[in-house]
């Protein structure tokens, strides 16, 4: 008797641990500064960006303020595309080999620095530009 009540408390602590575990780790998208969240809307234009060692295919780029898609088109290896600075926080893309991502964002006028983020990559020339007037 001893041993079964044992068993169902020691089975009650596990399901209740794991219980916290799993509510700590949600995320649950709620706030959170780091988030990113995809403007409403359709896209006006599509941007394809070509990623591969250690470069972006165009660097430069120069577009129309409003809603774009921007398309990651991976060319070997793992390559992420974010944003210099605060202007489009917690934004990034990620692709390996032949795939290719999209995320909207909305461009506002101004300039966006853009590189990737592999430990090594920026520095070796992996940023790019858009000019958004």
């Amino acid at each position: 008797m001893i041993a079964r009540t044992a068993r169902t408390t020691l089975t009650l602590l596990v399901v209740l641990v794991a219980g916290l575990v799993l509510v700590a780790c949600g995320g649950g998208g709620g706030g959170s500064s780091q988030g990113y969240q995809e403007p409403k809307g359709p896209a006006t234009e599509t941007i394809d960006i070509s990623a591969k060692n250690f470069s972006f295919t165009p660097d430069t780029i120069t577009t129309g303020a409003g809603i774009a898609k921007i398309a990651l088109k991976g060319e070997g290896g793992l390559h992420t595309l974010v944003f210099d600075g605060d202007k489009v926080p917690g934004f990034q893309l990620e692709v390996t080999g032949g795939d290719t991502v999209t995320k909207k964002v909305d461009l506002k006028p101004g300039k966006y620095t853009f590189y990737c983020d592999v430990t090594g990559h920026r520095q070796q020339g992996m940023v790019g530009t858009i000019t958004v007037k």
